[in-house]
């Protein structure tokens, strides 16, 4: 299974969809830090604060940056290193000390083994986060933070007219839990606090990635259900890469009134809304993994509610959803939202092509959904639809499961603009079905254990699983399936996942294992039917070597390691949260 790194031939896709528009995603643009200060829970703030002799606080290294930095004067860029422990303090960047005269002062902060920030004891301010920093072009890595009375990571500030659109921002392994606020949340709202009617610009480039945020937002609350556990306000070019976020009880990944969004590799579960679009223009969703275990809620929800009672439009624009498998959920749900009569919503060029969405553990429903207004057998008139596509999917559900027996549901029937084709169900679904193209398997499966075995199970075989082949022409060129396995160039599978019979049939043709999840909680299941692996970590060390005759079963410390076939040296990269 090749990396899941974004390949050339990707771009290529990605360029050509919406080459009209140059929407490229662009990543974050980080600059080094010229200056570094060091933190220890057994450090001390009259220390010199360099790696032999750290400081005990965020704040006095902040100070500490600051007085290494005269006389220079506009953007300096400075790093706070924070060795193991736990720490009982926000690490917050006050406004004068980012603003510091003609200094503007951006600061990274990077732990260094196992840092814990508690805010068990603490009050976290409203709007504010545990880690709050107000600087662009800098990372924020390998840090936990748990227990903050308002939101774990914070980027941006709208107060009192004063604007500050932190941009370039880099979030990388970074673990949240038991939040009251949002878990990360990256940008500001359009709308300035001052009372202002001109938008603030989106800020750009965001990469949040291998991070793990679960049991966050509305932590030790009555309420049910606000927020969001990674969140992207009013942001361009944005990238959610190999998080883990599960068991919150705001939306999983919501973009609010964004564009340029690629939503790759996560793991997602048990959320509200495991991935939310909210007024959302060119966004690329694929290779998630996204189930429920407990939740009766959307796998993937397209909406649009008003930011402001402004006459506006809003827009579900240029919205790929490819290559994800979809289990025990609602399903993908295009939902009129929330707007008033005065404003417009549009979706427009929303695909849907290659997905495999199975199963739902109980309530009514639909697999794929619109939900919209009508009046007189039409929409009403401030609700538009075009060049909407539902192909290449395999769909089933347990009819008990379903509302009407319908595995696609439109409040019209036909639903406006929308075309579909070389689906596969498990049974007529009641609306959506091309007679030509479509086909109807009885003995799909109706529900997948998420938890074991997911690719082994959904794995379309000739031989082990022939129920989940169908070949179609791949006329909109996806290169690859969400394993990461090419796709033919004319003709491909349906669904998520791409024929592959070296599997299973005969073990001499299989030139890489199969490893999944990924990422991983802390334990992979590995197919290897004749292969010896070796695992690294990010700095080459050898972490073990397995062989065929061995468990198939890998339990590994939190972090990133490379999986080596040393048949062929093909190598994988794996991402193991806690």
């Amino acid at each position: 299974m090749p990396s899941r790194i974004i390949t050339a031939l990707f771009f290529t896709y990605l360029i050509n969809a919406i080459d009209a528009q140059n929407a490229v995603i662009q990543d974050p643009q980080l600059i080094s830090p010229s200056y570094r200060v060091y933190l220890s829970p057994d450090g001390n703030d009259l220390n010199t604060g360099d790696s032999l002799f750290p400081l005990a606080t965020f704040s006095a290294a902040l100070d500490k940056l600051d007085f290494l930095s005269q006389p220079v004067t506009g953007n300096i860029y400075g790093e706070v290193v924070v060795y193991s422990g736990n720490y009982s303090e926000i690490f917050k960047q006050p406004l004068n000390k980012y603003q510091i005269g003609s200094k503007l002062m951006n600061v990274s902060l990077r732990g260094k083994g196992n840092v814990v920030l508690d805010g068990t004891t603490l009050t976290v301010s409203p709007g504010n986060g545990m880690i709050y920093l107000l600087g662009s072009n800098i990372h924020v890595k390998n840090i936990s933070v748990n227990y903050s009375s308002d939101n774990g990571v914070r980027f941006g500030y709208n107060y009192n007219g004063t604007v500050i659109n932190s941009h370039d921002i880099w979030i990388d392994s970074v673990n949240v839990t038991q939040t009251t606020g949002h878990g990360i949340i990256v940008g500001i709202s359009p709308l300035n606090t001052n009372g202002s009617s001109t938008l603030i610009p989106r800020a750009k480039r965001f990469k949040i990635s291998n991070c793990h945020v679960h049991n966050a937002v509305n932590n030790n609350t009555s309420q049910t259900q606000w927020g969001s556990s990674v969140k992207f306000l009013n942001t361009s070019h944005n990238q959610a890469l190999n998080n883990h976020v599960h068991d919150n009880s705001g939306e999983g990944i919501d973009f609010d009134f964004c564009d340029t969004a690629e939503i790759r590799g996560n793991l997602l579960h048990d959320n509200f809304a495991n991935i939310y679009l909210d007024k959302m223009q060119y966004a690329f969703i694929h290779k998630n993994l996204i189930y429920n275990e407990t939740k009766v809620v959307s796998g993937i929800l397209l909406g649009l509610e008003a930011y402001t009672a402004f006459v506006t439009n809003h827009y579900i624009k240029d919205i790929y959803i490819q290559n994800n498998i979809i289990l025990n959920t609602l399903g993908i749900n295009i939902w009129q939202g929330i707007y008033s009569a005065l404003q417009n919503g549009y979706f427009q060029n929303i695909q849907i092509r290659n997905n495999t969405i199975i199963g739902k553990q109980f309530g009514n429903g639909s697999q794929i959904s619109f939900s919209y207004n009508t009046f007189l057998g039409q929409p009403v008139s401030n609700v538009f639809f075009s060049n909407l596509s539902i192909d290449r999917n395999i769909i089933s559900a347990h009819l008990d499961s379903l509302n009407n027996a319908r595995l696609i549901s439109a409040a019209l029937d036909p639903q406006p603009s929308l075309t579909f084709g070389d689906n596969l169900f498990n049974m007529n679904p009641g609306f959506g079905y091309n007679a030509a193209s479509d086909g109807i398997v009885s003995a799909l499966l109706v529900s997948v254990d998420p938890i074991s075995d997911v690719l082994w199970q959904l794995t379309p075989n000739t031989t082990y699983n022939p129920n989940f082949v169908k070949n179609a022409l791949n006329t909109v060129s996806i290169t690859d399936d969400y394993a990461g396995i090419s796709r033919g160039i004319l003709n491909t599978n349906i669904g998520a996942l791409e024929l592959n019979e070296s599997l299973f049939i005969n073990e001499s043709k299989e030139d890489f294992p199969l490893i999944y999840p990924n990422p991983s909680s802390g334990f992979l299941n590995i197919h290897c039917m004749d292969c010896q692996l070796l695992i690294k970590d990010l700095n080459g060390r050898l972490i073990g070597l397995y062989n065929k005759s061995q468990l198939k079963e890998l339990n590994l410390n939190p972090g990133v390691y490379y999986i080596i076939n040393t048949a062929d040296n093909k190598t994988e990269k794996i991402i193991v949260v806690q």
